[in-house]
């Protein structure tokens, strides 16, 4: 039996490009949800770790990019759409539940993927990176 294809459209009202180094302000229509805010902080702190390559979060309406080497930006973000695509997909298929997150590991690099509420995080890192305690930063104490 075929299965049918899913297409899955996401549209990002607004873009919010971050150095490495400073925090820009955040707007008023993000300073209301307080998850995008709480990740968004916690995620500039950990791209400041040694290994951490970078990160993408992502909401319904807005997205903060952090990455090392911003040329790269369009493959990353498709790497990680297709593999949380492709995590749902197989959840599906083999009745595994919710899939909380994601990790893929290349000979090189890794990155993780992680749901938090309505908010998506990726978190691009070297290979010898401590995947694990960056995940536990991130989902610490979360409002």
């Amino acid at each position: 039996m075929a299965r049918k294809k899913r297409s899955r459209t996401e549209t990002v009202a607004k873009m919010v490009m971050e150095n490495e180094a400073t925090l820009p302000t955040i707007s008023a229509c993000l300073a209301e949800d307080t998850t995008f805010k709480s990740l968004r902080i916690r995620l500039a702190e950990i791209s400041q770790q040694e290994g951490v390559t970078g990160h993408i979060l992502r909401n319904g309406t807005s997205a903060a990019i952090n990455l090392k080497d911003p040329s790269s930006l369009m493959g990353f973000a498709l790497l990680c759409s297709h593999a949380v695509d492709t995590g749902h997909e197989f959840s599906e298929s083999f009745n595994l539940g919710q899939i909380e997150n994601i990790l893929l590991e290349g000979k090189n690099a890794k990155v993780l993927c992680i749901a938090v509420g309505k908010c998506v995080v990726n978190v691009f890192m070297e290979k010898t990176a401590d995947h694990t305690q960056i995940l536990d930063r991130i989902c610490a104490n979360l409002d």
